[in-house]
């Protein structure tokens, strides 16, 4: 299959799921409950090395996203709902869910003798417990609190049954509510989240060095089964390794250091796949896009024709060479060609000469520009560099700051640059982007861009409120029309990965948008094999 086909049938499937959760929540049923006669597998377990790209920047799951496409603390948590391999929402804590006519009040039911990993049972006061402290400003990260700004409240109706009211009518809370990144600890635990975290996932804490080891072992009383009755997960244990630097991840994996790693550099990608790729399992999949956000909040990108010269200077193809190596696609919007949320939608082209005339304009020659990007993000990095030169070339005057991810999150809280180069995984829901990323009152668009226009927020606010896909695709169009005039962020490129793992390793696949966890899939049914 390839990658057009698989990202055109992934969405096919997500673009009918999401958009009619509150039609199909209660028919999905659930997966088996742990219970006393389900077994482990008499065979398959291991410990798994695992080579990462990246580490989470801290434990605790409400102050900090744990990625599930390269943290492997991603799976110590489940949400209320999940995803399967193909990115449909699932079932997971909640066995299933339920709107009221307004969409504005949802109706969960959950999944009795789930347990936290200290033996709690998860109930429906530690549900409410978990979504209220993730909301908390002092506590919730800014992209986890926008995952789930339209909720207000959590009302417990009995021991295994919540309801999440919405201030807005809400087609997308059972998206909002997956464990990406909506994630469920041990209430009485949250003192320690951020030094032992108790979570209901697959594997369990042992213990974390940041970009050394983490350690995780295998939840015993995890409740997910396979198709055999068999208790998952199967392994033993997973070592995360955290190995920032491309070559030394490669070779990590060639000598036996580590049997998985998330992603090999593109300039090594075709390379590897002519001279290992009968050796080792590789999978490739769809990440997400990188982009240029423009500051609104303060400083020289204020000026709109500044903000448009800029646009101007970016040659894309560049980064397609230099960065991806020809992988993936050139993209100047969140979903790819093939994907049904795809927009028909033109954004502005390479055209330093106009660039120029326009700085000219603005009488800005020679205008100050910081532009931050993480360090530990190999792609970030090299994306700052062009940037850093196409700008210069035309007459602004810029320094690259490349920072730690904390340093990062400061100093985009802060507004502490005038252009971010932010990344963005698979939306399961386009409003998980849309709305998160550009409505003015969302926490992360205010972090981000600090961005308002009242019509965008308007458009956005009815294709929340809309189960019909086309036309909430028409919504989103509208809303993408505007952001190419008003530039709060300008994309760059597609983003995808190439995992490889050893023979030994079975049972593994990301899912297709490269989860690491998910429903029946990933590290849940990984072994090693003897």
């Amino acid at each position: 299959m390839d990658r057009h086909t698989q990202i055109t049938e992934l969405s096919r499937r997500t673009f009918l799921t999401t958009t009619s959760a509150a039609l199909v929540g209660a028919a999905l049923g659930g997966l088996a409950s742990h219970g006393t006669a389900a077994q482990r597998h008499p065979k398959w377990n291991g410990t798994l090395q695992f080579g990462m790209r990246n580490d989470t920047a801290g434990l605790d799951s409400h102050r900090h996203n744990q990625n599930h496409i390269s943290n492997v603390t991603a799976a110590m948590y489940n949400g209320l709902t999940d995803v399967d391999y193909q990115g449909n929402i699932v079932p997971s804590i909640a066995e299933s869910w339920e709107p009221n006519k307004e969409l504005t009040s949802w109706v969960f039911r959950l999944r009795k003798g789930v347990l936290f990993h200290n033996g709690r049972e998860v109930d429906a006061e530690a549900v409410q417990l978990n979504v209220m402290r993730t909301k908390d400003p002092a506590i919730g990260g800014d992209w986890l609190r926008g995952a789930i700004d339209t909720i207000e409240s959590v009302d417990v109706l009995d021991k295994y049954t919540v309801r999440i009211n919405a201030n807005v009518p809400d087609v997308t809370i059972p998206t909002s509510v997956m464990r990406y990144p909506t994630t469920l600890q041990a209430p009485d635990n949250f003192d320690k989240a951020s030094e032992h975290p108790i979570g209901t996932g697959p594997f369990k804490f042992v213990s974390w060095t940041r970009f050394n080891e983490t350690r995780l072992v295998r939840f015993e009383n995890y409740w997910e089964t396979d198709a055999e009755g068999n208790n998952l997960p199967y392994l033993d244990e997973i070592v995360g390794k955290p190995k920032r630097e491309d070559s030394v991840r490669l070779t990590a994996l060639r000598t036996g250091q580590a049997q998985l790693i998330d992603a090999i550099a593109y300039a090594d990608i075709e390379r590897f796949q002519k001279s290992s790729g009968d050796k080792y399992n590789l999978w490739r999949w769809h990440s997400g896009g990188i982009f240029v956000a423009f500051n609104f909040r303060k400083g020289s990108f204020q000026n709109q024709l500044l903000r448009t010269a800029a646009a101007h200077a970016i040659d894309r193809q560049a980064i397609h060479h230099s960065v991806y190596y020809g992988q993936g696609d050139i993209v100047d919007q969140p979903y790819p060609r093939g994907n049904p949320w795809h927009l028909e939608s033109r954004s502005l082209e390479y055209d330093p000469d106009k660039a120029k005339t326009l700085l000219k304009q603005a009488r800005a020659v020679g205008t100050p520009l910081k532009i931050v990007c993480n360090s530990t993000v190999a792609a970030a990095r090299e994306i700052g560099q062009i940037l850093q030169e196409q700008w210069t070339s035309i007459g602004f005057k810029v320094e690259l700051q490349p920072l730690d991810t904390v340093p990062v999150l400061h100093a985009r809280k802060d507004g502490d640059f005038d252009g971010l180069i932010n990344g963005h995984t698979y939306r399961f829901d386009p409003d998980d982007f849309f709305g998160r990323n550009l409505h003015s009152k969302s926490e992360y668009t205010q972090v981000l861009s600090g961005w308002q226009n009242a019509r965008a927020d308007q458009l956005l606010e009815e294709a929340k409120k809309t189960l019909d896909p086309a036309r909430r695709k028409e919504l989103y169009t509208e809303v993408w029309n505007i952001v190419n005039v008003e530039l709060p962020q300008f994309h760059l490129h597609e983003v995808i990965q190439i995992s490889a793992a050893a023979k030994e390793v079975r049972g593994y696949q990301p899912s297709t948008v490269g989860a690491l966890t998910y429903q029946g899939g990933g590290v849940r049914t990984a072994y090693i094999k003897a």
